[in-house]
């Protein structure tokens, strides 16, 4: 099964989320039930685990934080596929007392040096907006270079905001 897991500012029900909903026929997960500034990682991975235990073909999409959930997750739980985009996955490399608009402990969580060390055993399609603002392009590139994950990139914003049905024909290809 398609499962979506959104990002930081984001929701199940969102356009994107709605989208590869309606298209794809994605079923969002809701990782969280707090406001995002006290989102404890371990909780959402947690949250995440319960509802993809019991399927066999899990296939992850998850966008900006989203996709760093669903690296994190697929490292301790078998998932076939997994398609990020844009995710944000924070080399070791980055000094986090530089990011602007999220908690540090947030922060300090996301940066997990197994995603760059640890192969992770499932196809992984990893998208990029050549536009992107949020996520540097060199955080998914360097996390992709580390997992021989396949990459995409596609000329957009961090939402891919503008053309996400060119993004739900790409993600419809790799899950075919």
């Amino acid at each position: 099964m398609l499962y979506y897991i959104y990002g930081y500012l984001s929701e199940p029900n969102s356009t994107k989320g709605t989208l590869l909903k309606e298209k794809l026929g994605v079923k969002p997960i809701k990782y969280r039930d707090c406001p995002p500034e006290e989102l404890i990682i371990a909780d959402c991975i947690n949250n995440i685990k319960k509802e993809i235990q019991n399927d066999q073909n899990v296939v992850l999409i998850g966008s900006s934080l989203g996709g760093f959930l669903a690296a994190k997750t697929a490292l301790i739980h078998p998932v076939k596929k997994l398609i990020l985009l844009n995710p944000a996955i924070i080399p070791v490399s980055i000094d986090i007392t530089r990011i602007q608009g999220m908690p540090q402990e947030i922060l300090k969580d996301m940066q997990e040096p197994k995603l760059f060390t640890e192969k992770i055993n499932s196809e992984i399609y990893v998208l990029i907006g050549t536009e992107d603002d949020v996520v540097p392009n060199n955080w998914p590139i360097e996390f992709a270079k580390a997992q021989e994950a396949k990459v995409h990139f596609l000329k957009d914003d961090h939402s891919f905001s503008k053309d996400l049905n060119k993004l739900t024909d790409t993600i419809e290809q790799l899950i075919s």
